[in-house]
């Protein structure tokens, strides 16, 4: 089956579950990125602990489906996003028991908005950016040939743009410039360090996936 029957097609069941989990690990990155790791010696949002999963899954969704389909589940995840910082907010400004201390709630994710809004903007230019150029560099090629370049080319571009967006909207004046600068350089530089790590399985799965799609036989995409 030609790759452009796949993203004109209507929706197929595994691709409803991956653009399921590929929201749902958006949202849980926005939760984690209000709590600090320290890497080595180096700070960094817990954000960063979802990559590993969205990376791949965004990397099947452009190769395998096409850009149409890697955009839909973009608006997809921002609008999740959206919805649960606005739902968060709303919970803080209802009334509440008078023998219910919200605080510790409001402590814990009362900055959820800020994180929404940092990730809604980076996400958007940074993912906009990162298929644009997976797209242009993928072309009409049907097969995965050259898929290695472009998803490492168009990557490095959108990492650079989100977490700078990101780290700005969502950390400035609220940590320490150095600090800030530092989130963006380490975030970059292990988001990008992963894939590097991670680009045989990445490949082996879109492979699969692809194969799957095609055939619509198990078997097939497990020899694929």
């Amino acid at each position: 089956m030609d790759n452009r029957n796949l993203q004109a097609g209507k929706p197929k069941p595994l691709l409803v579950y991956l653009v399921a989990i590929y929201s749902a690990s958006l949202l849980i990155a926005n939760i984690l990125a209000g709590h600090m790791l320290l890497v080595i010696q180096w700070t960094v949002s817990a954000g960063i602990l979802t990559f590993p999963v969205t990376y791949i899954l965004a990397s099947v969704l452009a190769e395998v489906y096409g850009y149409s389909w890697a955009r839909r589940a973009a608006w997809i995840s921002l609008a999740l996003n959206a919805l649960m910082a606005g739902l968060i907010q709303l919970s803080i400004v209802l009334p509440q028991p008078i023998w219910y201390d919200g605080t510790y709630f409001q402590a814990v994710v009362g900055n959820t908005w800020r994180i929404v809004l940092a990730s809604l903007v980076a996400f958007t230019v940074g993912k906009f950016v990162n298929d644009k150029v997976f797209a242009h560099l993928k072309g009409d090629t049907a097969d995965m040939k050259g898929f290695g370049f472009r998803a490492m080319a168009s990557s490095i571009i959108g990492h650079i743009i989100d977490s700078t967006i990101f780290t700005l909207i969502a950390f400035a004046f609220i940590f320490e410039w150095r600090a800030v600068i530092e989130m963006i350089i380490i975030s970059v530089c292990l988001k990008w360090g992963y894939e590097w790590i991670a680009l045989p399985l990445t490949m082996y799965i879109t492979r699969r996936v692809k194969a799957y799609e095609e055939t619509g036989s198990i078997g097939d995409a497990i020899e694929a």
